[in-house]
């Protein structure tokens, strides 16, 4: 019998978990006939500022243990053509970062493989354990975030970790 896929973050619990820290960036929860049954995450961000977490969206893991799984997947529809950044802390306190370039207007997929993403270049927290294995078996959270120079939107449905 094959494993069910974790779930990350499915806003079951609505908002709760989920958080920007720049009041600029509007949360809600929507549905989409595209993706039948679900909530999605509805994103409205303004034009970046000189804070480069100023359009940082956080979601709190559901479940913090990934080691079943082999990557984060997500649906996604952006209002226009954006990169997006997705990040998680490992275990190891170490920010791991991967960055996707989506088109705008359409449902796609987004699937990051763990052996694929790496130690974030520009940004480790002070107690960091560089240079050790990606451990993903307590992992509080994703964080998210578009990377354009002007406002936008974003529909996300849910984070999940998978095979």
């Amino acid at each position: 019998m094959a494993k069910r896929s974790i779930v990350v973050q499915d806003y079951r619990e609505g908002l709760a978990g989920v958080r920007a820290e720049n009041p600029d960036v509007h949360l809600s929860l929507g549905r989409d006939s595209s993706i039948p049954d679900e909530r999605v995450l509805l994103v409205e961000y303004p034009a970046p500022t000189k804070d480069p977490a100023g359009r940082d969206v956080h979601c709190a893991a559901e479940h913090q243990d990934w080691t079943s799984g082999r990557a984060i997947s997500f649906q996604i529809k952006p209002a226009h053509a954006v990169k997006l950044s997705l990040s998680f802390i490992d275990r190891n306190h170490v920010a791991y970062t991967a960055w996707s370039e989506l088109k705008g207007g359409a449902w796609q997929l987004v699937r990051i493989p763990f052996d694929e993403i790496r130690p974030n270049p520009f940004f480790q927290p002070p107690d960091a354990k560089t240079g050790a294995p990606l451990d993903v078996n307590e992992v509080k959270g994703i964080a998210f975030a578009p990377h354009d120079q002007i406002s936008g939107g974003l529909a996300i449905g849910k984070f999940i970790v998978s095979k």
